[in-house]
C-alpha cells in the first residue's frame, strides 16, 4: 500500500477514535444530570406487530411483519450458548461499556494501523442495535457514526444489558432471510433457540458478520472456519473451556431446513405486493390492517402437497420445478397459488406469475377462434397431413405433429383430443392469427403473443395465473371475470379501508364456448390429458408441451374449479427423457390436487352445458381446406364438374341408337346389334375416360 494511503487511512482511524472519546465524556455527563431517554426500544409485543393475513373463512393465517421474517421471543428463551458466542465475536466487553467501547475503538485503531487497512470495526452490541433499526449498513458516513455512538449511549443509559440484547439477538440478520434468533434457529436447524447446541450457536454467532455471503453453500468453508473463530472467542472470555471447544469444532452441523414462518409465503407476498400498490407501502407498515384475502387453506395445501410430490417423482427426468393457480369458477377467486416447490428461502421466484411457453394449451383460443369467424363448423373435418405454410421471401413454415406421424381426415373433436398440431395450424390460418389473438385476449391472456403462424401451436409465453383466468372463461361459457385475491382491508377498529370488486364481462359467443369445452372434456376422457380423469367429477382440460419438453403443462376444470399447472425447471433445459409431456407429468399434478381437493371440499353435483349443435364424433364427406390449399380445391371441384359432363354427353347418343332398333328383325339379328352396339358404346366411353385422366393429371400438376 502507498505511503499517501496509509497516512490516510491511520488519520481517519484517530479522528474517529477521538470523537468517539468526546462523544463517550459528554453523553455520559448530560444523561446523568437530565436523565431523560430519545431513543424507545421497541417491546416485544412491538416487534411481533405487522399485518394481519386472514383466509375466505375469515381465519387469521399469518402476521407478516415490514423487515423480514423474524418472530421474536424473550432472552429467557434463547440458548445461553448463542449469548455468549454472539457477546464473544461481536462484542466480549458488552457487559462492561456504556453503550460505546473506547478499549474497543482503541483496539481497532491499533490493528487497522498495522495492518494498514480497514480490518476491525470498534462497534459495539448496542451501536450495531442502532445501526440495524435506525440507519441501515449502507450508510457508511462520518455523521451516520456520530449520531449512532449518541444513541448508543442513550440507550445505555436506560435500558438493561440483558433488554438491550434481547433486542439485538430478535433484530440482527443471520441470512436466508431469517431475522432473529428464533427463525435462524428454525430455518438452519429446524429447532427453537432453546435448543441450539454449543457448535450451532457459534456457528449462527459466525454469520452475523455477513450473513448473505457466509450463508450461501458455496461459502460454508469460509462459515465453519469463522464458527472456529467463534469457539476460540468463547474460551478467551472463559464462557467455554478449551476441551469443550474442541468437540464444538468436531461436530456435524445437521442443517434441517424448517418452515417459512409466512405460512403459504407465495400467496401471502403476492397479496402484500397488491396491498402496497393499493395504499402504499408506508400506510401499510404504520399503522395495523387486516387483510381478508380468498385464501382456501385446505386448497392451498393440498395444491402444495400436490406438486411437491409431482415434481419430486419428475425430478429424474430433469423436471425440477413447478406451479399451480386454482380459482374458484362462479366468481374468480383466487383459492390457490404456488409458485415453486422446495425452499422459500432459496426459491423465492414466484413461477406462477412469470410467463413460460404455452404449447398445446393455447389450441382451445385458436379452435374457438375459428368457429366464431365461421370458419368452421359442427361438421368440419380436418386433414391431418403434411402442410406448407407461406410465411415470407418464399420460406415456409411446416408444422409437424408430436408423434411424427399423420392420421389423414378428422374431426375437430378428434384434432383437439389427440392435439394434432398440423390441424390446428390449418384452423389458425383460416381464421386469421388476428382473430386467435383477439379471442384469446378476451379469455384473459395479456401477455405478448405474435401473429406468426407457429402461435396457433402456443409458442407464446403465458403465466399458470393468466392460462387458469383463460380457462375460467371457457368453464364459464365466456364469462371473463378477474382474478380476485383480495376482499377487503380494514383497520386494527375494524373499519373498512377498501374493498374489491372484481370485473366480469361476456366476452365471447356462449355457445361455441360450450362446443369448445365439451370437446375438451374428450381430451380426458380418450385424448391426451386421460391422467387427469375423475371418476364421480366432470373434467375438460387441454395439455400442453413446448419444444423439447422445456415446459409441460396442465390446464383444465370441474363445474366448480379451474386449476391451471406448469411444470419444467428454472434453467429452462430441456427435459431429457423422450415422451415426457404435459398428459404425464402435469396431469398428474392436477389430478393429485383435485383429489386431495375434494376430500375437504363438496363435489358439484352440476354438470357442464352441453352445446345446441356439438361438434361431430365421426367423419363426414365434407373435408375442410384452409387457404391457400382451399383455393386449389376449389378449382379441382369445378374441373372434375365440367369432366364429368362431357363424357354424359358422349353416352347419351349411343343409347339413343339403342332405342330406335326396328322391331320387326329377329331375336338373332336384335342381339347381334345388341352386342355391336355395346362394343362401340365401350369404346367410346373409355376414349372419354382416358382423356379425362390425362387431362386430370395435367389439372393436379398445374394446380399444386
Amino acid at each position: 500500500m502507498n505511503q499517501p494511503r496509509r497516512s490516510s487511512i491511520i488519520k481517519r482511524s484517530l479522528i474517529i477514535g477521538a470523537v468517539s472519546l468526546a462523544a463517550l465524556a459528554s453523553v455520559v455527563v448530560g444523561k446523568t444530570a437530565t436523565h431523560t431517554s430519545f431513543v424507545k426500544l421497541p417491546t416485544l409485543a412491538e416487534q411481533r406487530a405487522g399485518v394481519q393475513i386472514y383466509d375466505r373463512a375469515d381465519k387469521l393465517v399469518c402476521v407478516a411483519q415490514q423487515n423480514g421474517d423474524r418472530k421474536p421471543i424473550p432472552l429467557s428463551q434463547m440458548s445461553p450458548f448463542i449469548r455468549q458466542a454472539v457477546i464473544a465475536i461481536e462484542d466480549h466487553n458488552f457487559y462492561h461499556h456504556m453503550g460505546v467501547d473506547p478499549f474497543g475503538i482503541a483496539r481497532a485503531l491499533y490493528v487497522n494501523a498495522k495492518a494498514h487497512q480497514m480490518v476491525e470495526g470498534g462497534s459495539t452490541i448496542t451501536q450495531q442495535l442502532i445501526k440495524t433499526m435506525y440507519f441501515g449498513y449502507e450508510d457508511k458516513s462520518a455523521r451516520r457514526k456520530l449520531l449512532e455512538m449518541f444513541m448508543a449511549l442513550d440507550i445505555e443509559t436506560c435500558y438493561s444489558k440483558d433488554k438491550i440484547l434481547e433486542t439485538y439477538l430478535n433484530q440482527v440478520y443471520f441470512g436466508r432471510g431469517a431475522y432473529g434468533i428464533e427463525r435462524a434457529a428454525e430455518l438452519y436447524f429446524n429447532k427453537p433457540a432453546s435448543k441450539l447446541t454449543l457448535s450451532e450457536s457459534a456457528y449462527l454467532a459466525a454469520l452475523i458478520k455477513a450473513p448473505s455471503e457466509l450463508s450461501s453453500p458455496a461459502n460454508e468453508k469460509r462459515a465453519r472456519a469463522r464458527q472456529q473463530e467463534v469457539l476460540n472467542n468463547m474460551v478467551e472470555c472463559g464462557f467455554i473451556t478449551t476441551e469443550k471447544a474442541a468437540m464444538a469444532k468436531d461436530d456435524r452441523l445437521n442443517f434441517r431446513a424448517g418452515q417459512h414462518s409466512l405460512v403459504y409465503p407465495y400467496y401471502i407476498s403476492y397479496v402484500l405486493n397488491l396491498i402496497k400498490q393499493d395504499i402504499g407501502e408506508e400506510r401499510l407498515w404504520k399503522e395495523p390492517v387486516k387483510v381478508y384475502t380468498n385464501l382456501d387453506t385446505r386448497g392451498q395445501a393440498a395444491a402444495q402437497k400436490a406438486l411437491d410430490e409431482g415434481v419430486l417423482k419428475s425430478q429424474r427426468w430433469g423436471i425440477n420445478q413447478g406451479a399451480l393457480v386454482s380459482i374458484n369458477v362462479a366468481d374468480g377467486t383466487v383459492i390457490a397459488m404456488v409458485g415453486g416447490v422446495g425452499s422459500y428461502e432459496r426459491h423465492q421466484w414466484n413461477r406462477a406469475l412469470y410467463p413460460h411457453t404455452a404449447g398445446s394449451a393455447f389450441k382451445p383460443f385458436v379452435y374457438l377462434a375459428g368457429l366464431i369467424k365461421g370458419v368452421i363448423g359442427p361438421d368440419t373435418m380436418l386433414e391431418d397431413q403434411p402442410v406448407a405454410v407461406p410465411i415470407s421471401n418464399g420460406r415456409y413454415y411446416t408444422p409437424k405433429n408430436y408423434d411424427g406421424s399423420y392420421m389423414g381426415a378428422m374431426t375437430i373433436r378428434q384434432a383437439i383430443a389427440l392435439s394434432r398440431n398440423v390441424c390446428a395450424v390449418e384452423v389458425g390460418q383460416y381464421a386469421g392469427m388476428g382473430t386467435v389473438i383477439d379471442t384469446a385476449r378476451q379469455a384473459g391472456i395479456t401477455s405478448k403473443m405474435d401473429p406468426f403462424p407457429s402461435l396457433a401451436l402456443g409458442t407464446c409465453a403465458i403465466s399458470p395465473l393468466e392460462m387458469a383466468t383463460a380457462y375460467g372463461t371457457l368453464a364459464r361459457g365466456g364469462e371473463y371475470i378477474e382474478p380476485q385475491f383480495i376482499r377487503h382491508i380494514n383497520g386494527a377498529d375494524g373499519k373498512p379501508i377498501k374493498s374489491f370488486e372484481s370485473f366480469h364481462d361476456y366476452r365471447l359467443p356462449a355457445q361455441h364456448v360450450y362446443q369448445i369445452v365439451d370437446c375438451m372434456q374428450d381430451v380426458v376422457k380418450s385424448g391426451t390429458g386421460r391422467k387427469a380423469f375423475l371418476s364421480d367429477v366432470p373434467v375438460a382440460g387441454k395439455t400442453g408441451t413446448a419444444d423439447e419438453s422445456k415446459d409441460v403443462w396442465f390446464a383444465g376444470f370441474t363445474p366448480d374449479v379451474v386449476t391451471a399447472v406448469w411444470a419444467g425447471n428454472d434453467d429452462n433445459h430441456p427435459i431429457h427423457r423422450k415422451g415426457i409431456t404435459g398428459g404425464t407429468v402435469a396431469a398428474g399434478i392436477w389430478s393429485g390436487y383435485m383429489l386431495n381437493y375434494y376430500k375437504t371440499h363438496e363435489k358439484p353435483k352440476i354438470a357442464f352445458v352441453q352445446p345446441q349443435e356439438p361438434l361431430a364424433r365421426s367423419g363426414q364427406f365434407y373435408t375442410f381446406f384452409p387457404q391457400p390449399i382451399g383455393q386449389a380445391a376449389a378449382h379441382l371441384g369445378r374441373f372434375l364438374d365440367s369432366e364429368a359432363q362431357k363424357i354424359t354427353s358422349g353416352i347419351a347418343p349411343i343409347a339413343g341408337q339403342s332405342d330406335s332398333f326396328q322391331s320387326h328383325r329377329t331375336a338373332r339379328q336384335r342381339a347381334e346389334q345388341s352386342e355391336e352396339q355395346h362394343k362401340t358404346a365401350s369404346t367410346e366411353s373409355n376414349s372419354h375416360k382416358g382423356g379425362f385422366l390425362h387431362r386430370l393429371a395435367n389439372k393436379l400438376k398445374h394446380l399444386f
